[in-house]
């Protein structure tokens, strides 16, 4: 595991570091979610596969069956 940091800055904006956007695939106007788990804040791109596994994780919870993409386009 290696770390990178940032710095929050006075609107709630942070910078990605470049070699995490690259290793990920981060690009301007990349969707990104994020998770709460175990005390940690995960952020995750929003992949086809990200969408896929939310969807069978909230199978069954009365949630919406769409899944936004991004803010012009969601997903059937």
């Amino acid at each position: 595991m290696s770390i990178e940091y940032a710095t929050v800055k006075a609107k709630g904006q942070i910078v990605i570091p470049v070699d995490i956007r690259r290793k990920f695939r981060i690009d301007e106007g990349t969707r990104v979610a994020f998770l709460e788990e175990e005390g940690r804040l995960i952020m995750q791109p929003v992949t086809d596969a990200f969408i896929a596994e939310m969807k069978g994780i909230v199978a069954g919870q009365g949630l919406p069956a769409k899944v936004e993409r991004n803010p012009d386009r969601v997903l059937k």
